[in-house]
């Protein structure tokens, strides 16, 4: 299982709670009949979540026999405030909700994108079985509730609603930490605002950003009312998505979390800045497989701007972008591939 949006042959866990950002309603009352935690490490197996956790992503270990110690009373990485399992509440524990969350922009749910990544929703029947463990306890092989203690259940947040903000601008404010997979802060991480853009593939891109302080605190300022994406990225990590849906004037508090890439993919080099008539000239070298077109990027913390660059065939080579403008101060640049992966930050200062 993988925690991000993008990628293939992956899957993850992840919710979201709080008034601003949420994962909608998921179905499967679990029934009546006794879910034993074997049954549910049946189910990990089935879907070959030990490939990626923690082959790829080490923050969560999913191999027979490591589960458990994992997943129950574990506070989650992608949205630090959450537990991946709280027993007695599965419309509140991180697995179930990345299992059964129902898209709610553009097909991409409120973190990330829906377990097992790149492959059709679980059956139901399993659905249920999880629903119906966490229900019934979360126990373990032995029949007991282990591991730290776990709030009281609750009930499920709404989904966000927004509509399509006009523009990249407006009059709140979007705030939050990025933390590394031990919950400690991540200065320098990258956190960016995408909205719908006509001319891109894919539909969204980024607009703008905000990078960490030395505490791992980020701000973005003006943000647009609506409902849109935002991305966290830092350095030789695996990047999360998360929604927002922003009412006027409001302030909103979003958390990261983001587990290290072990994988070396893309690899960038050569990042240049330089002035081309009364614009800007970004260009870099990116190298690799799976390579996202939409996520090669120059971001300018100074200005609280970020730009995409682009290459024709999407693939290996040199990517550019010219802009109408000049900015001073710090670039930074990284790629990003189909698995999520991020490349390592190289910075180029004018």
């Amino acid at each position: 299982m993988l925690l991000c949006e993008g990628g293939v042959n992956r899957a993850g866990v992840a919710a979201v709670a709080g008034i601003t950002i949420a994962v909608a309603g998921c179905g499967g009352s679990g029934g009546n009949a006794t879910a034993r935690y074997t049954q549910v490490q049946a189910v990990f197996v089935k879907y070959q979540c030990a490939a990626c956790h923690p082959v790829v992503n080490p923050s969560l270990d999913l191999r027979p026999g490591h589960e458990y110690a994992s997943l129950v009373g574990v506070r989650a990485v992608e949205d630090p405030r959450l537990v991946r399992v709280i027993a007695g509440d599965p419309e509140r524990s991180f697995l179930y909700q990345k299992i059964a969350g129902d898209p709610q922009l553009h097909n991409i749910p409120a973190i990330g994108a829906r377990m097992p990544q790149g492959a059709p929703r679980m059956a139901q029947a399993d659905i249920d079985l999880i629903n119906a463990w966490i229900k019934q306890g979360a126990q373990n092989a032995q029949g007991k509730t282990a591991g730290p203690a776990v709030p009281t259940p609750g009930v499920a947040v709404a989904s966000p609603v927004g509509s399509e903000p006009p523009g990249p601008t407006g009059t709140s404010t979007i705030k939050g930490v990025v933390e590394d997979e031990r919950h400690r802060p991540l200065p320098g991480a990258i956190v960016t605002l995408l909205l719908r853009g006509q001319d891109q593939p894919d539909g969204e891109e980024h607009y703008r950003a905000a990078a960490t302080d030395a505490r791992g605190r980020y701000e973005l300022r003006q943000a647009p009312v609506g409902q849109y994406l935002l991305k966290a990225y830092a350095s030789k990590r695996i990047y999360v998505s998360r929604i927002v849906a922003l009412a006027d004037r409001q302030t909103a508090t979003v958390d990261f979390g983001l587990p290290p890439a072990l994988i070396r993919n893309p690899v960038i080099a050569a990042p240049h800045v330089r002035r081309a008539g009364a614009g800007t000239t970004l260009s870099m070298t990116v190298t690799g497989n799976a390579l996202d077109p939409n996520y090669t990027l120059a971001v300018n913390p100074g200005a609280g701007l970020v730009f995409e660059l682009h290459r024709p065939d999407g693939g290996p080579g040199l990517w550019t972008r010219t802009i109408p403008r000049t900015l001073s101060g710090r670039w930074i640049f990284l790629a990003v591939d189909h698995q999520c992966d991020i490349s390592e930050f190289l910075t180029v200062s004018r």
